[in-house]
């Protein structure tokens, strides 16, 4: 039999055990979780703001901060460069900031792409519902805005509101990416991520990382395994309807490179054992196995970056086809816990 052959086999078979892991996994889940929602009884504003959208309809600060107070100050000083000082200054920085080139063909770009953003607005509200049920006291966004961050984050959160930047999701091999954006700052591991498929889960994943599974400072371990329930319970919100969501898109990840990840997971874990790295709380480190990056620094190049928040991920799913427990349980359980019930 030819390596081409035995190739072809592995990862058929590698199919077919994911398959059937993902199916016992939702399964259980969601027979322990039912597919219940409080979606109609919560209430989200979603909103258009790009730059020309400010200028035609929130021409005075005043209004601006009091229609968008948690957004403002981000979105102008910090992604735009625009001081609040006066309405004058204020229109004056805003026309200069929207002439240039790059950003003319940005905004004309969001507005065809996005002209309709109703699927994600719905996807979004049933997600955050979902959760809402299983989790009573989760406090849910009242507004989800979608604006053009001039290329700085995807979804991030603000006291009662999630901003948007919908052109981190024009597709990294766009013309408009490719010829704006500087290379050398914005390289190919990160245009490779600004594909729309991620957006409802960045909205969701933030909201979830922000107020239910706030960040820990002890070992890598924890922070680890805060990640995958992170990504286990926004993977749980967005699987509206019964349907499956594929793990790579939770992971921020290619199908290739999921599929790295878990040919390779036995093989990361004796690493990180070797290394002693579990129960280390360097912070270098840590942004090595935690933070996004063209790959996971300490394994071989062809690695996915984020080894870490997958292996969270692992050991979180793993935890539950082993115990019986509500998904409104998995914040609380200690990382030990689900560290003890890993067999890698």
């Amino acid at each position: 039999m030819t390596p081409i052959m035995k190739n072809k086999i592995f990862y058929w078979l590698l199919s077919a055990v994911l398959i059937l892991l993902s199916f016992l996994y939702l399964s259980y889940l969601t027979a322990n979780n039912p597919l219940d929602s409080e979606e109609n009884n919560i209430e989200i504003k979603f909103t258009n703001l790009l730059p020309t959208t400010l200028i035609n309809k929130k021409p005075d600060l005043l209004s601006l901060h009091k229609d968008y107070p948690d957004v403002t100050p981000y979105l102008l000083e910090f992604c735009y460069g625009i001081p609040l000082t006066s309405d004058s200054s204020y229109l004056q920085e805003l026309k200069k900031f929207i002439a240039q080139d790059y950003v003319l063909k940005t905004e004309r770009e969001l507005k065809k792409r996005f002209t309709d953003l109703n699927h994600h607005k719905t996807r979004i509200k049933g997600a955050f519902g979902r959760l809402k049920f299983h989790f009573k006291d989760f406090k849910t966004p009242e507004e989800v805005i979608f604006s053009n961050t001039n290329y700085n984050y995807n979804a991030t959160c603000y006291n009662e509101s999630v901003l948007v930047g919908l052109e981190r999701y024009i597709g990294g091999n766009h013309p408009v990416i490719i010829e704006a954006l500087n290379p050398s700052d914005f390289p190919e591991w990160i245009r490779n991520g600004m594909e729309e498929e991620f957006m409802d889960r960045d909205v969701v994943s933030a909201w979830i990382s922000t107020l239910l599974i706030k960040e820990t400072t002890g070992f890598h371990i924890e922070e680890m395994i805060r990640w995958g329930k992170i990504h286990v319970i926004t993977e749980m919100g967005l699987r509206i309807d019964n349907k499956d969501i594929a793990p790579e898109e939770i992971l921020r990840w290619s199908n290739i490179q999921y599929k790295w990840a878990l040919s390779n997971e036995s093989k990361f874990w004796k690493y990180l054992m070797d290394e002693n790295l579990l129960f280390d709380s360097n912070e270098k480190n840590r942004a090595y196995l935690i933070n996004n990056g063209p790959y996971t620094i300490g394994l071989p190049k062809e690695s996915p970056d984020r080894m870490g928040q997958f292996l969270g991920y692992q050991m979180v799913r793993n935890y539950i086809l082993t115990e019986n427990i509500e998904l409104s349980e998995l914040p609380s359980i200690g990382y030990k816990k689900i560290l003890q019930s890993y067999t890698p």
